[in-house]
């Protein structure tokens, strides 16, 4: 049969308890350091993105000429890019949703 806690021994359990969760959020800076760098480089692609976008947008006749030269020479080749940029696009989305979940948790107030 188990013995019930005195509210002393729920006292001292608890502030174990809360010294071990500072301890552990304090840690988490450290530990997020890769996830952190990740975003960077993320950030940075993310913005090299927008500029090409904003070329493509400032200069679509250019865009359709290098894109009909392709199609001309190499249709196959460009099928194979096409696959990979696609592939490349849905993994930087879906690891932009994790880390903006693990952001989010990281924020998140403790009380």
């Amino acid at each position: 049969m188990r013995r019930r806690k005195s509210l002393a021994e729920l006292e001292r359990e608890r502030g174990r308890l809360l010294e071990r969760i500072s301890v552990q959020r304090s840690q988490l800076p450290a530990q997020f350091a890769p996830v952190a760098q990740l975003l960077q480089f993320g950030e940075r692609i993310a913005h090299t993105v927008q500029a090409a976008r904003s070329f493509v947008q400032r200069h679509p006749l250019a865009l359709g000429a290098i894109g009909a030269v392709l199609v001309l020479r190499r249709p196959r080749s460009l099928g194979r890019w096409l696959r990979r940029g696609l592939l490349v696009w849905r993994t930087w989305r879906t690891a932009r949703n994790f880390a903006q979940v693990v952001q989010r948790q990281l924020n998140r107030p403790h009380g």
